[in-house]
């Protein structure tokens, strides 16, 4: 009952990560950037949790996403999974214990999933200056990681 519990937060501190992301966060942008904290949900699910939960949250954070974006329907709800999957592939082969290891991973994710999204928008007919494609692309990825302290910060007391 206590790991359905931990399930349970979990899907609740998605949900306030999603709200959190459309709301208070759109104050603290840096140019017109923000962190992604429903990104660092799908990789903190798949570091923490089993696949077949890890995949059901990363599903359930694209579509939570996806909902809220004036882009396509479907981009998150695709790709989270598909980082979730990678995830788990690759801590199949290397530890990810670390905090340093775990910042790196989510900054490669993070520039991974903006870099591809900026591609899929690109390739669907929207223009984006190569420049701010690229100064989007960095700073988000730089933003969402430093956000990543403060969700494990979060989570420990729930979670030890």
């Amino acid at each position: 009952n206590n790991y359905f519990m931990k399930k349970l937060i979990f899907l609740l501190i998605i949900i306030i990560s999603g709200v959190l992301q459309v709301t208070i966060l759109n104050n603290i942008r840096i140019f017109y950037v923000k962190p992604d904290l429903l990104l660092i949900c799908v990789v903190y699910a798949s570091l923490f949790f089993d696949l077949k939960w890890a995949f059901a949250f990363s599903i359930f954070a694209g579509i939570f996403k996806d909902s809220f974006l004036a882009a396509p329907f479907g981009i998150n709800t695709i790709l989270f999974p598909v980082w979730c999957l990678l995830i788990i592939e690759l801590a199949k082969k290397i530890s990810i214990d670390f905090d340093l290891i775990q910042l790196g991973l989510l900054f490669i994710i993070s520039l991974l999933h903006n870099i591809t999204q900026g591609t899929i928008l690109v390739y669907l007919g929207n223009f984006i200056p190569f420049g701010i494609f690229l100064r989007n692309v960095s700073i988000s990825a730089v933003y969402t990681t430093l956000f990543l302290p403060l969700m494990f910060e979060i989570t420990n007391p729930i979670y030890s």
